[in-house]
């Protein structure tokens, strides 16, 4: 009877002590999470406030703030005089210089210098560095502010860098043969017609950047504080929009040199630079190559510095808290969002968006019998998520093995059809694109 009472004691003394350890860790692991939180609200409000100070700044010195989307890398020189702009869709490099009427002319030389040096700040750096650099990327703050662009107009000795992978390489520039070649495709363009380009192509970004958001908002997967914010950014992007006209008047008032360089790749020069990265993540997650091109070349056109405001990152537009914690929870066994700084890492932007699509393919849409509806409907999933998705098939009502069942009884153009038809015009556009894009990528690699 003593031994039992000793046992006894000792197993409820075990009890009490594992308890108290398990309350403990449980208490620490709550501290935590409450500092990693508090810590990431304090970034996040951080970037947001030295966001929205700089986009005034913006509208301020140029009337219009033109910044990066996903398809484009702006940057400014520290003292905003000078705007260079990249823009992967369309091949070209624009830059624009801002001078006061002091500064009298521009001589044909020194307007050949100023457009070097600016072409070279800005790009001749690795998509790294351009993100410390850049206050649109810089998401904490730069422990040494002086690391921000200067883009002074003046001779450079600098040359192309021969060893890292540069901004300008992925826009096809890889030496200082090359550059020299490019500078003599720059053209001049017309004060009025500049400002008329600037005013049309930031009312077309913002009307795309209101339709992107206004798709995410209605996926059911999404978290109702991020569904918050994208409804206030649907609001402020309107605001934008319906503020543009107001600000043409200022525009016009300034005296802007423009400048064009016209690159003239062909599409597959585009995607050369990725090829072998995609091929071991294809490999890896057993997706065709040619899709994972598609997608990239729609998501960013391969536009390493590619951001949304949904918010997206990189070549193939993860967003954080759908894609990014699911590859997180599902593969990694990680239970919090990936970084836009993880995210603008090309090598892991990949790895992450192929990740995504493989659990697309067989996870949420193993059920689907077809392996070509499979493959459209991953597709348009990629670009609205499975609950828009499933919303096409189900006249509006929600349920997944609801619309899979609908899907297996239908040929894959019918498939195709209803994607076509009753999901949103984006992802209508998205799955066509995308469609067409892998058709020219099989026939080129």
């Amino acid at each position: 009877m003593a031994l039992k009472r000793i046992l006894s004691l000792a197993f409820v003394i075990c009890a009490t002590s594992a308890s108290s350890t398990t309350y403990a860790v449980q208490n620490d692991f709550a501290d935590f999470k409450k500092k990693y939180q508090s810590k990431h609200k304090e970034y996040t409000d951080d970037y947001t406030q030295r966001y929205e100070v700089y986009k005034k700044e913006l509208i301020e010195k140029w009337g219009v703030a033109e910044l990066s989307s996903d398809t484009e890398y702006v940057v400014y020189s520290y003292d905003k005089s000078v705007k260079v702009i990249a823009n992967f869709e369309n091949d070209t490099i624009e830059v624009n210089i801002q001078r006061d009427d002091q500064q009298g002319q521009i001589t044909p030389e020194e307007e050949e210098v100023m457009v070097r040096d600016a072409i070279m700040e800005a790009l001749n750096v690795a998509p790294k560095a351009a993100a410390k650099q850049n206050v649109e990327f810089a998401f904490t703050p730069a422990k040494n502010p002086q690391t921000a662009l200067t883009l002074k107009p003046k001779k450079l000795a600098k040359k192309v860098s021969s060893k890292q992978d540069t901004l300008l390489k992925h826009l096809g520039i890889n030496d200082g043969k090359e550059l020299k070649a490019a500078l003599t495709m720059v053209e001049e363009v017309p004060a009025e017609k500049q400002q008329a380009i600037v005013v049309a192509r930031t009312e077309k970004r913002l009307s795309q950047q209101i339709t992107q958001v206004e798709q995410f908002v209605e996926r059911e997967e999404l978290p109702p504080k991020q569904k918050k914010r994208a409804q206030r950014k649907v609001a402020e992007l309107n605001s934008q929009l319906n503020e543009l006209n107001q600000r043409q008047d200022i525009l016009t008032k300034k005296n802007i040199k423009s400048y064009k360089i016209q690159l003239k790749r062909d599409r597959f020069n585009k995607a050369e630079k990725y090829l072998s990265q995609v091929a071991m993540q294809a490999n890896q997650w057993k997706v065709d190559q040619e899709v994972l091109l598609a997608i990239m070349e729609t998501e960013s056109h391969f536009n390493p510095m590619a951001k949304s405001h949904i918010p997206a990152y990189g070549l193939m537009q993860i967003v954080p808290s759908t894609a990014g914690a699911d590859v997180n929870k599902k593969i990694f066994s990680i239970n919090k969002n990936p970084t836009p700084e993880l995210l603008f890492n090309g090598t892991k932007n990949i790895e992450y968006g192929s990740a995504y699509f493989n659990i697309l393919l067989t996870r949420y849409l193993k059920e689907v019998e077809n392996p070509t509806s499979r493959m459209y409907c991953a597709i348009a999933a990629y670009n609205t998520g499975i609950g828009n998705l499933a919303r096409a098939f189900n006249n509006g009502e929600r349920g997944r093995m609801k619309a899979i069942n609908k899907i297996n009884k239908m040929t894959p153009e019918q498939v195709f059809e209803v994607i076509k038809t009753k999901t949103h015009t984006e992802t209508q556009r998205y799955l066509i694109k995308v469609v067409n894009s892998t058709n020219y990528f099989a026939e080129h690699i």
